[in-house]
């Protein structure tokens, strides 16, 4: 009994010892545990929450014991660092897109960066070096993490690349969330405000689809799109869902570049 009450002393201490860090999406949680590891705890601000509205203050003390609060770069968490610092006034905020080159639509940044995989590399690099700053005794091990995901990212640009490079598809979409990724691999696209078809924006559109030869639709799959759905069918194109915030980013990309490069028949 004493012994097994040891051990569990032990691993308690163990999982006390980890640095706990902070992120506000799940591609960053993909990026960092891959990172750290078993060496590391994370958490996510955006997890089972709607983060589309405004999250109550105290979503906030669940992160109140963070080390380290990693941001990418989303005007929101500007107000979510205070939050967290109002809990604990000790845990230090790392941007994590303070080296990429950032696109700008109508002079404002647009921070959804991470669907391009060459970007991603420099927010690692910035959470390799926040890793070993605060745990230095695990240095070669973050880095052989490291140096493994960075293959990980070149293997998956260039499939994604290579699935993408002969397709002639044209696509629609409704935000500038999938920017980065579009202009990367040069798939042509056209963008309609993110408003509900109807008179004269539908007459438009449809128009647009027509001249383009736009055969797919991409949509966010956090929002309904019924009425997106009813128009694209009428009108022969595919409605493609892409949730940018999931923590199966790279999986989502294969599936993604598969359709957009799909042949449709007409």
């Amino acid at each position: 009994m004493k012994k097994l009450i040891l051990i569990l002393i032990l691993l308690s201490s163990s999982l006390l010892a980890r640095v706990i860090y902070t992120v506000t999406i799940e591609p960053q949680k993909f990026f960092l545990e891959r990172i750290g590891q078993s060496k590391i705890k994370v958490k996510t601000i955006y997890e089972n929450v709607d983060f589309t509205k405004e999250l109550p203050h105290v979503h906030f003390r669940k992160f109140a014991f963070s080390d380290v609060y990693f941001t990418i770069g989303l005007p929101s968490e500007k107000a979510y660092a205070k939050k967290l610092l109002e809990f604990n006034d000790e845990i230090k905020v790392v941007d994590t897109s303070k080296n990429v080159e950032m696109l700008y639509n109508d002079g404002k940044k647009n921070p959804y960066f991470w669907l391009d995989p060459l970007r991603v590399r420099e927010v690692t690099k910035v959470m390799l070096e926040t890793l070993i700053k605060n745990d230095p005794e695990n240095k070669e091990y973050f880095e052989s993490n490291h140096e493994t995901l960075m293959r990980e990212l070149d293997k998956i640009f260039l499939r994604l690349k290579d699935t993408l490079f002969y397709s002639t598809n044209a696509v629609m979409v409704f935000n500038n969330k999938l920017d980065y990724f579009l202009r990367r691999f040069d798939v042509r696209y056209y963008r309609a405000e993110n408003k509900v078809l109807s008179g004269p924006r539908f007459t438009e559109v449809f128009r647009l689809s027509k001249e383009k030869n736009i055969k797919y639709l991409i949509v966010d799959s956090s929002i309904n799109y019924e009425v997106y759905n009813t128009w694209s069918n009428a009108n022969n194109m595919e409605v493609i869902h892409s949730d940018i915030y999931s923590y199966n980013w790279f999986s989502d990309l294969f599936v993604l570049s598969d359709k957009i490069a799909s042949k449709k028949e007409e």
